[in-house]
């Protein structure tokens, strides 16, 4: 700890930006300035690596790679006279300036040994020399070149005989011609029931997906008509705790039923975008749920997803913002918003981070789906050991949930 001290924190020193005494127009001209000219020498070390590494045949590979750290170091002090404005790590800043001082008398010492042998690298008059002599080679190529020609005109000689074989051959020919156009009459009959195969699967495909959409419809029927049920039960229901517990039931019975109508009208049947899912399962539940005034926003990542992932999903989702709508705006004022992205937008089979917030000002504890051991809350545990997920829950100016669960397999 001391030593990090005396890099980062030393004792009784100030950050350079109080002997700008705070001036907005100079700690930004050195930032700016400093920042600048640091990115500017970051850069020119990769183009060296770059050129490097297209030039194989560079001699002296090492010189650029001497001045590629010498010029990192560089841009290291400018980088470091940005950060000095604000934190005085004056011991960290002299120990890069060390390291940049040992990288420049380094490369001075070597440069100058290197200077003789760069000169003795071939001049254009060498070089002239050197093409003079490519150019005898190219005329004694082009004398090989008419003597080609000649042995061409032999070819051609040859040719006339070959020819006159071929006359001979082609009667053979045409009786081998005959009986490949029997061969190919086989072969087209063999198409015709080929194509006919076909057809009768296409029509089997289309008469299958149309099965599969009828199936899905009937399933959101039915899961309709169990929420028309409860839905009649819940109005005659004696106490609110059996009207909620019903209500809630509802809202996971509707996320269900949204899947399936989304699988419907999907083109391959399979899989459909999360993103209008859950923007519809949220308005639904918004309008079910909200109280008062209460804004819903829903940011999501293109995410193609099947029905094992997307019922978990969905029911997950659910029982958040059902918690959050319930508990979070005692006042019926706030903001919920989810968002689903991937953990690292260059990897696309990195984790996806589904993120459910609220601003709201509630008791968080008496949640039943995140608080005591609820139903919410076995319920999301299940869903997530069925996805291979993890749930990070945090209480900073509101209530935030992060879900953090593995890309779903392509179906």
């Amino acid at each position: 700890m001391q030593i990090f001290d005396w890099l980062i924190y030393p004792v009784n020193l100030t950050p350079h930006g109080y002997c700008l005494l705070w001036a907005p127009g100079l700690i930004w001209l050195h930032a700016a300035s400093d920042t600048i000219i640091a990115l500017a020498y970051f850069s020119i070390p990769l183009a060296l690596i770059w050129f490097v590494r297209q030039r194989k045949d560079l001699e002296f590979r090492w010189v650029f790679l001497l001045f590629v750290c010498f010029i990192l170091a560089c841009g290291m002090t400018h980088a470091m006279g940005v950060l000095t404005l604000w934190v005085a790590a004056y011991g960290l800043e002299g120990t890069i300036k060390v390291v940049t001082a040992i990288l420049s008398v380094a490369t001075a010492i070597l440069l100058w040994p290197l200077i003789p042998r760069l000169l003795a690298l071939p001049s254009p008059a060498q070089m002239t020399a050197v093409n003079r002599s490519l150019q005898g080679e190219i005329e004694e190529k082009d004398r090989i070149f008419a003597l080609l020609r000649e042995s061409e005109e032999q070819v051609r000689r040859t040719n006339a005989a070959l020819e006159a074989r071929v006359v001979e051959r082609t009667a053979d020919l045409v009786a081998t011609n005959e009986r490949l156009t029997q061969t190919l009459a086989q072969l087209e009959s063999a198409r015709a029931e080929l194509e006919d195969t076909v057809k009768e699967r296409t029509e089997a495909l289309e008469q299958r997906d149309l099965l599969l959409r009828e199936v899905y419809h009937r399933v959101k029927n039915n899961l309709q008509i169990v929420d028309a049920v409860i839905h009649m039960q819940a109005e005659q229901a004696p106490g609110q705790h059996e009207k909620a517990f019903l209500e809630g039931l509802r809202s996971r019975i509707y996320a269900l039923g949204l899947v399936h109508q989304q699988l419907m009208t999907s083109p391959d049947l399979k899989t459909f975008d999360l993103a209008p899912f859950l923007k519809e399962l949220s308005e639904n539940l918004l309008l079910a749920g909200a109280t008062g005034d209460v804004e819903m926003e829903v940011e999501s990542c293109a995410l193609s997803v099947g029905l094992d992932f997307a019922v978990p999903m969905g029911l997950i989702v659910t029982e958040l913002l059902t918690n959050s709508l319930k508990h979070a705006f005692p006042d019926g004022k706030g903001r919920v918003t989810v968002n689903v992205i991937r953990e690292r937008d260059d990897d696309p089979h990195s984790e996806i981070v589904v993120t459910v917030a609220d601003n709201g000002q509630g008791d968080h504890s008496e949640l039943q789906s995140l608080g005591k051991a609820g139903l919410g809350k076995r319920l999301i545990q299940g869903l997530l050991r069925q996805l291979g997920g993890r749930m990070i829950v945090g209480e900073q100016a509101g209530h935030t949930t992060r879900i953090f669960i593995p890309q779903p397999r392509a179906t």
